[in-house]
């Protein structure tokens, strides 16, 4: 045999092979998934058990070939097994084995992974068992990976140059130190194998420093993660570092990595129950990413609450809808509902940079694929949703309503944008109605709303008011831009035409104009109070109503029906989801849910007395309360999903046409959603109808949170309303 022959035999030994493996092994998964992940006590007990087993079967086939040889069969001992094998083989082996075994039981490769296996490896391709040795070269390949750093930042010129040089310093100046070093502790002198493998930490290390602020800011404030097996998974940190966004589909997002967005406990219960829910997608599985607000600026002393006191009781009512459609889907069909959260924190000021996140990992997204929420009708909102429509991705907007600059038209005006509520300038028209039948000799509309330019929901609805009111010659309407230009003529009792508030605000201001209002009018009732759809929200949080200490009504339009509108099928099916997870709404098990308003009493009044929602009775621990309400937006967010599990089509993403193609060759026709109206069209890709219907509801007082009525006060009644 020529010396070639030997060489390449020698070199195909199981212990070289092993060894190999191992250091090839780490090395890849290192530059895929360094800092990303996590692994739980279950994996560790399991990669134990794993190596017992492994001990277990090695002993058996030491028995089986000495019975087979005639010899006696010895039985090893766990020492004299780790004694007659080089340390190197063994660390090979055990690399190997939790890599795989624990790569087998999460989907993906965890930090705890990563650094066992970087240790074990590091042994194993060292080919020494002289921990000093290893020491000296870890601590040496440290040290010039930072002066790397260090140098690479200090001096100037392009980047390629400065790039070459360092790489060069970081290969040679290591290796002729590490000699000198070595004959210090008067250790052997190094092989080739042991300069290249200080080479590459240094490199390695280098390249770390070098992006740390790609990976370092996300570590520190628990935002960093590589994608996990699905390609799904995505964190970024804001830039203030005090949270979190991006696209979470997994409940074991890493060690570096947030499980949940928010810091409120009830909605990261909530999301951590829907993503522990997920499964990996298969075919025809339908993926949804839920787009909105989670999280917010935090207060000063920190805490989980808002900064500006804001809750999210009607994201919740979202996921909810969420939650109950996984268990749904998976009950009645063959395929699953996979939800991703995405959270574009407070405003969605984060919705573009959603946008590219979604739109980037689209192939692992699957291609039954559908963006629904959207939270906000901001100009970042639609620069989001355009950008989905562009790389095809239909989107669901359960509750955007603006029109601005095409009043009467969708917020987004493109085929596979589906709006299930109707434009603002229906909501105006309505309330322009109400007021000209209740004082038909003519009133005056005061709408306060705080200028914001990239508000469009806000700045339509003012534009949208004020054209609805002006055919009415008997009346007038003007725009109050400030609280302080509200006075005491929209009290009662006050010289002039019938003054009306409106306020077409965003819900997080509710509370400083109620106290404006009770500035202003002292003991007297301000004559009607009129809210736009926003603050259903603040009606939706038992606390601020409490707080509020208003005693007086106010009429607002809400973001969705009640449970008497439900469906008969429609109620069973949602009665029994609740049931099921009856653990997150404080029932027992076998505790039924009742729909409040449909009791004889509330139909015939349309008064909710004791009402109690599914977000009041996960949220209110000092007094808590049965559940009998589902929250003004969970049926358009359960509709959003229905509907598109039915209009998506089961098609592999290679046979899916171009974008604009495919989403305008979307279409369904009479889709009976969860109420007993609801019933969607879809041609081109466009909603022919709104599903979602214009409801005035009212408070009296406002601060009494039990009390609400599912239609508008008597003053603002319709004569077909008044006479059903």
């Amino acid at each position: 045999m020529s010396d070639r022959g030997r060489l390449l035999r020698s070199l195909l030994t199981a212990d070289v092979l092993l060894r190999v493996a191992a250091v090839v092994l780490a090395a890849a998964i290192v530059v895929r998934s360094l800092l990303a992940g996590a692994a739980g006590f279950w994996s560790i007990v399991l990669v134990l058990a794993s190596a017992a087993v492994l001990w277990g079967l090695l002993r058996l086939a030491t028995r089986v070939r000495s019975a087979l040889s005639g010899a006696a069969a010895e039985a090893p001992s766990l020492p004299s097994f780790i004694a007659d094998r080089p340390r190197s083989r063994l660390a090979a082996i055990l690399a190997l084995l939790v890599l795989i075994v624990h790569a087998g039981i999460t989907g993906y490769v965890g930090v705890w992974t990563i650094l066992v296996t970087v240790a074990l490896a590091a042994i194993a391709t060292l080919l020494s068992p002289n921990l000093r040795l290893v020491l000296v070269l870890g601590t040496t390949a440290v040290v010039f990976a930072a002066a790397t750093v260090f140098v690479a930042t200090f001096f100037q010129g392009s980047t390629e140059a400065r790039a070459l040089a360092v790489s060069l310093a970081a290969v040679i100046l290591p290796v002729l130190v590490s000699d000198k070093l070595v004959g210090l502790f008067k250790q052997p002198a190094l092989t080739i194998t042991h300069q290249a493998v200080l080479a590459v930490l240094t490199l390695l290390l280098g390249f770390l420093g070098w992006t740390r602020a790609d990976w370092l800011p996300g570590v520190m404030h628990n935002c960093y993660t590589l994608p996990t097996s699905t390609g799904i998974t995505v964190l970024r940190a804001t830039a203030d570092g005090t949270r979190c966004y991006g696209l979470l589909d997994t409940a074991d997002a890493g060690v570096f990595a947030a499980t949940a967005f928010g810091r409120d406990p009830v909605t990261t219960r909530l999301e951590r129950r829907i993503l522990d829910n997920n499964k990996p997608l298969a075919d025809g599985d339908l993926t949804v990413v839920w787009l909105g607000a989670l999280s917010c600026d935090p207060p000063p002393g920190g805490g989980t609450g808002c900064a500006d006191g804001r809750d999210y009781p009607s994201e919740r009512d979202q996921l909810r809808a969420m939650l109950f459609a996984q268990k749904h889907i998976e009950d009645t069909t063959e395929h699953q509902l996979h939800v991703v959260i995405a959270d574009a924190t407070q405003d969605v000021r984060h919705a573009a940079d959603i946008a590219k996140m979604i739109i980037e990992q689209r192939d692992a997204l699957g291609p039954r694929l559908v963006v629904i929420g959207g939270g906000d009708s901001r100009d970042t909102t639609q620069s989001a949703i355009n950008s989905l429509l562009d790389a095809g991705i239909p989107f669901i907007a359960p509750n955007l309503l603006a029109d601005f600059g095409a009043p009467g038209r969708p917020f987004v005006d493109r085929a596979g944008y589906l709006q299930l509520a109707p434009p603002n300038l229906t909501y105006a028209t309505d309330t322009a109605v109400r007021l000209a039948d209740e004082f038909p000799d003519g009133y005056r509309l005061d709408v306060y709303q705080h200028p914001n330019a990239t508000d469009l929901y806000t700045t339509s609805l003012v534009n949208d008011l004020l054209a609805a009111v002006a055919p009415n010659d008997k009346a007038s309407a003007r725009h109050v831009a400030a609280l302080d230009r509200i006075d005491e003529s929209i009290c009662e009792g006050a010289e002039g035409p019938p003054a009306v508030i409106y306020f077409a605000d965003r819900w997080t201001r509710f509370a400083d104009f109620v106290q404006r209002i009770k500035e202003v009018c002292g003991h007297r009732l301000p004559r009607l109070v009129i809210a736009d759809s926003s603050v259903s929200r603040f009606m939706a949080n038992y606390q601020m109503r409490a707080v509020s200490m208003a005693h007086w009504p106010v009429d607002y339009y809400v973001g969705g029906p009640g449970c008497s509108a439900l469906t008969d099928s429609s109620l069973r099916v949602l009665t029994g989801q609740i049931q099921h997870f009856h653990e997150l709404f404080g029932m027992t098990a076998g505790e039924s849910f009742t729909c409040a308003d449909r009791a004889p009493e509330a139909a015939a009044s349309g008064e909710l007395r004791d009402a109690c929602t599914l977000d009041a009775a996960a949220k209110m621990t000092s007094q808590p309360c049965h559940p009998n309400d589902l929250g003004g937006f969970l049926l358009p967010a359960w509709d959003a999903v229905i509907l598109a599990d039915a209009l998506l089509p089961f098609a592999d993403s290679d046979d899916r046409p171009a974008p604009a193609e495919y989403l305008a060759g979307l279409k369904i026709a009479g889709l009976p959603l969860s109420t007993k109206d609801s019933v969607a069209t879809i041609e081109a890709g466009r909603l022919v109808t709104a599903t979602v219907p214009v409801l005035l509801w009212h408070v009296d007082p406002l601060n009494d949170p039990a009390r609400v009525w599912e239609r508008p006060s008597p003053t603002l009644l319709l004569p077909h309303e008044k006479n059903p």
